[in-house]
């Protein structure tokens, strides 16, 4: 591919730079930095101002900026669509939707202003321009106006609804640009002919994986105790949900025996009065051929004996006077483990490898491991270069010694050959972290070099919700939640320790659909939507919602293992080419508007499109056809594009995809 010819026009009154391409301007990068060019040079540029100094370099394929100087700030109007920077609790395809404050880009687990777990500091754009940022930084994405942030400021975050982190942009009253602030920051612009040719570029950058995790996952669903079970599990409720399962008739492979099964936080122990025999237990599930893993975190309760035993060798993120330093999380108060000590992690390693070989687990499913978890003031066995970097060596080390696993956070581990998992989602059907924020969180992980995606639970984690109508919500924040807290402590040996769990949630509210349980319209809809999304998990139990839903969905389940050989294929061409599984739609339509817009579809490679249905009471959908002949699974009928298909019939059996024709 030939170099795209470009040129730069640098001005110093304030400094800007303007990128074009056989003439057009392509972008902007602005600064209110008044600025002097430090000796004549073509390549590359040095300048000085009065908090620091700036270096441009161009490259045959980028443009590198380097300042020095504390709070450096710089922006870059908005131009086409852009895409990536990875997962958001209010998640659309193009970044462009959104309106995001200005705030520490760090990954995050329920974010306040709509970051969440894995996070990559790079966008692509649909001119043929990319942005990776180098350096610890906070970004502003088309910020919104003060107005909406003043009425944010003060309100605690629980209270933000999901569909205002971030703010969506509605209105076209955000800012327009995007902004970059930090110390000594360095970033570079891409450009290429296309977007295609920006991922590649971006991936040359970031890495992929070396190989691919155990593809048997894939294969038959997941199924997992959590959503249906939440923290109220034993040995006798894990073996009957194992037996229900087979009894349903649905293909089934892994068991994942969730929250909350160990004696403490952090012990890599069953507690013996939940799980008496454990080890039966496991035996048990592995003749009737399901492979078990379970959940663990890197906390550790503060009266945990493995707590007591990493504190004193040394292996827990500390306070400057040495104390082990207790840290919030979901579960209340924890201490959590130092990944930058080797000897920590050794350690953690070989109590998990123990354990796993004593009771027969297959593998582990690893929770947690965000920035937001990490104190700005703890002190490690090396310093952090910032608290992604937790993220990103958590991670690391996990890909390096699991392999039969899941992770949730993610920073530049692209590298890493293991399943990353969609945060948990919500039992709803926007894209407020809901059924439609799936498609388009998929496509952004895939596009910043995460091959190997999939998503949270079908039908979401049924958590209890609150109405949104104020006197409810505030009845219930102000009066009901005030009393579990306080029975919980009074009942607690450790009250400063626990959080409220959701087994507080009285029981009558927990499978309401006003708060928060699905319908069963929208099980069947997302489990149709999951069939092609490389791996299929369940855990709300589809026989619970009815005969005629359980039929639908046994029916895609076992739809999902016809398509398995495709899936595999792909995975293997990652690992090759680089290429993502999961691809949106303008990877066969680059320059099509439509294409470059469509977030509700999704391509399985090149040969399998896909068009679910998001919306309830919906039994028609818009269809766009990328470039080719494409023919319906269910009719054979023959679509050609590029070409939008109305009203595409949609009954609720009906998951609407279509198979390439033709070479591929």
């Amino acid at each position: 591919m030939a170099n795209p010819a470009y040129n730069l026009i640098i001005e110093n009154q304030p400094w800007t730079c303007k990128i074009l391409r056989d003439g057009e301007d392509l972008l902007q990068v602005l600064s209110d930095y008044h600025t002097r060019p430090d000796q004549p040079s073509a390549n590359p540029f040095h300048f000085s101002f009065n908090l620091g100094s700036l270096t441009v370099e161009r490259h045959p394929r980028k443009v590198s900026f380097r300042f020095q100087g504390p709070g450096i700030s710089v922006r870059i109007p908005l131009v086409g669509h852009w895409y990536g920077g990875g997962a958001l609790i209010n998640q659309p395809l193009r970044w462009n939707e959104i309106m995001l404050p200005l705030s520490d880009f760090a990954t995050d687990d329920n974010g306040p202003t709509g970051l969440t777990t894995v996070l990559t500091p790079a966008w692509l754009n649909s001119r043929g321009l990319g942005l990776r940022v180098l350096t610890p930084f906070q970004l502003g994405f088309n910020q919104p106006p003060s107005r909406l942030l003043a009425w944010q400021k003060g309100i605690s975050q629980d209270l933000i609804p999901f569909d205002q982190r971030p703010f969506r942009n509605r209105k076209s009253v955000g800012d327009g640009q995007i902004t970059l602030v930090g110390d000594d920051l360095q970033f570079e612009i891409l450009i290429e002919e296309n977007i295609l040719a920006v991922y590649h570029s971006l991936q040359e950058s970031v890495g992929r994986p070396h190989q691919t995790p155990p593809l048997e996952l894939l294969g038959a669903p997941i199924w997992t105790t959590w959503a249906r079970y939440k923290d109220r599990i034993d040995q006798s409720t894990v073996l009957d949900f194992a037996s229900q399962i087979q009894k349903q008739g649905y293909p089934y492979h892994v068991l994942e025996i969730d929250d909350r099964w160990q004696t403490s936080y952090g012990d890599l122990e069953f507690d013996p009065e939940r799980f008496p025999d454990p080890s039966s237990m496991i035996d048990q599930l592995h003749q009737w051929n399901f492979k078990v893993t379970a959940w663990v975190i890197p906390f550790f309760h503060p009266y945990s004996q493995a707590g007591t035993e990493a504190a004193d060798a040394g292996y827990l993120v500390r306070t400057a006077n040495g104390d082990p330093y207790r840290v919030m999380w979901w579960q209340g108060a924890g201490y959590l483990l130092d990944v930058t000590n080797p000897a920590a992690l050794d350690w953690y390693k070989g109590r998990l490898d123990q354990f796993a070989n004593r009771v027969g687990l297959d593998g582990y499913k690893f929770d947690a491991g965000e920035a937001k978890f990490v104190p700005q003031d703890g002190v490690f066995h090396k310093p952090l270069t910032s608290r992604n970097d937790y993220t990103q060596r958590y991670v690391q080390w996990i890909g390096e010694n699991f392999s039969f696993c899941e992770v949730r956070s993610g920073w530049m581990n692209q590298e890493s050959p293991i399943f990353f998992r969609l945060w948990d989602l919500w039992s709803t059907w926007g894209t407020d972290n809901g059924l439609r924020s799936i498609i388009p969180s998929t496509l952004s992980m895939a596009l910043t070099g995460y091959p190997f995606v999939f998503p949270d639970m079908i039908g979401g984690n049924a958590y209890f919700r609150f109405p949104t109508n104020k006197l409810v919500s505030g009845f219930f924040h102000r009066v009901v939640i005030p009393f579990l807290e306080g029975r919980l402590k009074n009942s607690s040996p450790h009250p400063d320790e626990e959080a409220l769990g959701l087994s507080d949630v009285p029981p009558f509210l927990e499978k309401s659909v006003h708060f928060g349980y699905p319908t069963p319209e929208l099980i069947v809809r997302w489990t149709q939507a999951n069939v092609f999304l490389q791996v299929m998990q369940f855990s709300l139990a589809p026989w619970d919602f009815g005969e005629k839903t359980n039929r639908i969905c046994r029916q895609y389940a076992n739809l999902h293992l016809d398509f398995v050989p495709l899936l595999d294929k792909y995975a293997r061409q990652a690992v090759e080419t680089g290429d993502p599984i999961i691809r949106p739609v303008f990877w066969l339509a680059p320059d099509d508007e439509r294409a470059l817009v469509c977030e509700d579809q999704f391509l399985v490679g090149d040969e399998l499109l896909v068009a679910p249905v998001l919306y309830p009471r919906q039994r028609s959908r818009e269809i766009y056809f990328p470039p080719g002949q494409w023919q319906d699974h269910w009719t054979g009928e023959i679509f050609h594009g590029p070409a939008v298909v109305q009203n595409y019939p949609a009954p609720l059996e009906k998951l609407p995809f279509f198979i390439r024709q033709g070479g591929q």
